[in-house]
């Protein structure tokens, strides 16, 4: 069983699951059921609202035993109080932010972030006067600039999607807290193994559980991760009211999932470096994008934020265009076109006709995604072989 001083693996094993009461089953078992059935002492401590005895459990949209198991594992994992498992990763950042912002309400965020979140930003948050500034550079003084009287929260991602940049997020933080800001930051490029922002001062993190927590390519999920006042504030305002609930059988892939997060990380992490290493050599690609290169603009900051491990988000640019890139991808026969990331298979996206197609072209150049930019979620296979499907596609260029 572990403990507050148990190491991550144990956690990741650990965390949240014990073996099951009545039968002893080791595996958590999966709650399938919408509703439960009182007795009359705990309809009392209910109505009371009192926990004492542990959490109560009355309808699926609230609680679901399995959810919480998965919570549980998530908030250790993340250095957090507690969690709430949502539907989707984008169900997530939804909820994240309207738990704290309101019509008349001000954000800011960094410019480059994931295609949905964008469009959330400038679409739905539009749609209830809620104003979003994008900066380029997160610097004090452009932060400054930016900030208004009705500023809420500033919206991060810890890598950015889909450029790999690595923001300062040590000197931001600081910044936020000194305006007295909510931090919201999106943690799922790097996961809890590489990084777990609420150790460095982040109020929130949230995940597209889709991708690394999960890293089976089997199920949709989202997760919030921060103090136990917020996440229930959560639980019982926007969370009820809007019920992005999970299926409970997602909650139980992601406690299978978390197990083996830190075996998977190693992999996806040595896999990237040296996939990103020998496509530097490559004659065809006029651009590797990697924070554990030594070209990366934000290489030793990388090093320091992630302990000398990068993860295994790898973009680079091939000579051309749209078409050329499109024709790379199209002539790999073992890495998938497809999207999503964080998959033990390599999946490889083009931005600029997939995530944030239907951004303009001035805006994804202004984020820094040009027409022949290609991202790629390495995997857990041989390297060799990811090496080998890259060549023979790279060749018929």
């Amino acid at each position: 069983m572990e403990n507050a001083n148990s190491k991550f693996a144990t956690r990741a094993v650990h965390a949240g699951q014990h073996p099951d009461h009545e039968t002893g089953a080791l595996v958590t078992p999966l709650y399938l059921t919408s509703t439960y059935v009182f007795t009359p002492d705990t309809m009392e401590r209910w109505l009371a609202g009192d926990t004492s005895q542990g959490p109560i459990y009355t309808y699926g949209r609230s609680r679901n035993p399995t959810q919480d198991a998965f919570q549980e594992k998530v908030a250790s994992l993340e250095s957090g109080e507690a969690a709430l498992m949502t539907g989707s990763g984008m169900a997530a950042i939804s909820l994240a932010m309207l738990g704290t912002v309101h019509s008349g309400d001000h954000v800011i965020s960094c410019q480059t972030i994931y295609g949905g979140t964008f469009a959330l930003f400038t679409k739905i948050f539009e749609e209830f006067h809620i104003e979003v500034s994008f900066l380029p550079k997160m610097t004090n003084a452009a932060l400054d600039a930016a900030l208004k009287p009705n500023t809420k929260i500033i919206y991060l991602e810890t890598v950015l999607n889909p450029t790999l940049e690595v923001l300062d997020l040590d000197t931001i933080f600081a910044w936020a807290k000194s305006k007295h800001l909510l931090i919201v930051i999106d943690n799922t490029f790097t996961s809890p193994y590489l990084y777990r922002p609420i150790e460095h001062g982040a109020d929130v993190v949230v995940h597209s559980t889709t991708k690394y927590i999960n890293g089976h390519g089997d199920t949709i999920g989202g997760v919030i991760v921060s103090t136990k006042e917020y996440i229930e504030q959560l639980r019982s305002s926007v969370y009820q009211e809007l019920g992005p609930v999970p299926n409970p059988f997602a909650a139980w892939l992601g406690l299978r999932g978390l197990k083996t997060l830190h075996l998977r990380m190693r992999a996806h992490c040595d896999n990237g470096l040296g996939f990103a290493q020998w496509l530097e050599k490559q004659p065809k690609v006029t651009k590797v994008v990697y924070p554990g290169l030594s070209s990366h603009p934000q290489h030793e900051l990388a090093t320091r934020m992630f302990e000398g491990r990068y993860g295994g988000m790898v973009g680079f640019c091939v000579e051309g265009g749209i078409k050329e890139a499109q024709k790379l991808i199209q002539n790999l026969k073992m890495a998938y076109y497809a999207v999503s990331l964080g998959d033990l298979d390599t999946l490889v996206e083009h931005p600029a006709t997939m995530t944030h197609r239907r951004m303009s072209k001035e805006d994804r150049e202004a984020m820094g995604i040009p027409d022949n930019y290609i991202r790629v979620s390495v995997g857990v296979e041989d390297l060799s072989d990811i090496i080998h499907d890259f060549d023979q596609a790279l060749k018929k260029l």
